[in-house]
């Protein structure tokens, strides 16, 4: 929920706090081949880090809003969870762009790790008929939206019964096609349009396609 700042030169990868009165730096090297690094953020005065060192991916995302830069952190030791699961990721912070045309899903049947709430959702799409249900526990409500094809997003409405915890404004999901040097992968990133959370375009919550997708492109 905070705000890092991200500096690349060559191949070195400086990490700092923005926005907070913290004053840690962490540095690493960049795999280019990869285009990621090991980041290890046991230094002093970060706190609370991570117990091992995490593996930093750069992502190119491209979505209605425009393309942006995204870093994904996993755990290649296997310690914190499986070492391809998503544990993080962090999105860049820009002011809209001109909308990039991108393919939309007719049909979509996958599973999502929830950046925010460390859990996973499903989402299916048939048509113009959008759902998410949760994923891997015993919860069993269901969200229901329509799909606008034009824009790629759907407005959401947590507030359903057995839900815990819905945001108190309805969110804009937008769908997000993400491509890095080793592969691609689809993101749901969620918004408040009404900019009572935050500001309208700013990114709340990340979604993470893991597994394999079922998908049907709209174009």
């Amino acid at each position: 929920g905070d705000r890092k700042e991200i500096t690349i030169v060559g191949n070195s990868l400086s990490i700092k706090p923005s926005g907070t009165n913290q004053t840690w730096v962490v540095n690493a090297m960049i795999d280019t081949e990869s285009c990621s690094a090991m980041v290890n953020f046991s230094v002093p005065g970060k706190p609370s880090p991570p117990p091992v060192p995490l593996q930093a991916s750069l992502w190119w995302s491209i979505s209605n809003m425009g393309y942006k830069s995204e870093f994904e952190f996993t755990d290649p030791s296997g310690t914190i969870a499986e070492k391809t699961a998503p544990l993080n990721r962090w999105v860049e912070l820009k002011e809209p762009q001109h909308p990039e045309k991108t393919g939309c899903f007719k049909h979509l049947n996958t599973i999502y790790a929830d950046m925010h709430d460390g859990d996973k959702k499903q989402i299916t799409v048939d048509g113009a008929s959008l759902a998410i249900r949760p994923s891997g526990n015993s919860q069993t409500w269901v969200v229901e939206s329509q799909f606008d094809y034009e824009t790629c997003t759907a407005a959401i409405d947590f507030n359903v019964p057995g839900k815990p915890n819905p945001p108190p404004v309805n969110l804009k999901a937008a769908l997000v096609h993400s491509i890095c040097a080793t592969g691609t992968k689809t993101l749901i990133e969620f918004t408040d349009p009404s900019g009572t959370l935050a500001a309208k375009d700013f990114p709340l919550n990340t979604w993470v396609a893991i597994g394999k997708a079922e998908l049907g492109i709209h174009v």
